[in-house]
């Protein structure tokens, strides 16, 4: 009896074991949308993480959150390529040059770090060591995420990245005519192909207060002389539609949907040129370097650590 006994609490013993580390495979990689016990599972085996940053801005007749949308179909293909994860990160961020137009969501640089470093931080501690913060066609970002990478690293003595894609984008050998097609393909792995617009959807009279306002002659002439740019010079478009409407459109929805399906191939494409594995790899053993070598050999010498501040 008392074998028997003992045979069943055995039994009983390895079920609970075996039901207690049974967890629900990610059916997304979405931080967000995946359970207490499914992120803690997924920590085990990577602390990488990807958070894009965008604006939602005046973009002409194009989405106003398209430079968001952009960075995270990037991010999630990203955190396909590397079993990582993804998660929503800034969608209003500084805008700047698009204040004046409707739709755009004003958020000011050092708001914008502000909210940045409370997600880095609340990362951190989840155990997201490697965090890599994703832009693409957004030119303020390094207001924000240029400085929260370096700010973040003085402050925590934590390497993250900030990777702007544009930078990437001469190893993907996408010819400049096809590029556009990236941000069909980013819209598509999102779910939002049909909030670009069909050729047709908006007639030529939507631009007739572009073509009505003066032209800014002094902001003309120190662009040909080289000193334009949002990192460079203070200044605002003069009408709502001058930003963002050059991309072609498709004429058709099926064109649509080939274009999104052509993008999302680049974009795969583009993402692999970037070795993120090797990347991620580089990204721990440097945050290993710094921690072990760095740290003990000038801590005197380095700025306080935050919390001892």
């Amino acid at each position: 009896m008392r074998l028997e006994l003992a045979g069943a609490a055995v039994l009983i013993a390895a079920l609970c074991a075996e039901a207690s580390a049974q967890v629900r495979p990610l059916h997304t990689r979405d931080l967000t949308r995946l359970s207490e016990v499914q992120v803690g599972r997924q920590l085990e085996s990577s602390d990488v993480i990807f958070i894009p940053v965008g604006a939602v801005e005046a973009n002409g007749v194009l989405p106003s959150d398209r430079d968001y949308v952009s960075a995270l179909g990037f991010a999630m293909t990203m955190a396909e390529e590397t079993g990582g994860l993804y998660m929503p990160g800034l969608v209003h961020s500084y805008p700047g040059t698009t204040v004046v137009g409707s739709s755009t969501i004003y958020m000011s640089p050092s708001q914008g770090l502000a909210h940045l470093k409370v997600i880095a931080r609340s990362l951190l501690r989840q155990g997201f060591r490697r965090q890599v913060w994703v832009v693409i066609s957004h030119g303020p970002a390094a207001l924000t995420v240029g400085a929260l990478a370096r700010q973040f690293f003085e402050e925590e003595r934590v390497p993250i990245l900030y990777v702007d894609l544009d930078q990437h984008k001469s190893k993907a050998a996408i010819a400049p005519e096809d590029r556009s097609h990236t941000v069909y393909g980013a819209h598509a792995i999102v779910g939002r192909l049909e909030d670009i617009p069909l050729e047709g959807d908006y007639g030529q009279d939507v631009f007739a207060e572009e073509a009505a306002s003066p032209e800014n002659r002094g902001l003309k002439k120190l662009g040909e002389l080289g000193f334009s740019g949002s990192l460079r010079l203070g200044s605002w478009i003069p009408d709502v539609l001058a930003h963002g409407g050059s991309m072609p459109l498709a004429s058709t929805a099926a064109e649509r949907e080939a274009w999104g399906e052509l993008g999302r191939k680049q974009i795969e494409a583009w993402v692999r040129t970037m070795r993120l594995n090797e990347a991620m790899d580089a990204l721990r053993e440097h945050d290993r370097y710094t921690q072990e070598v760095i740290v003990p050999k000038f801590r005197d010498r380095l700025p306080p650590p935050r919390d001892s501040q």
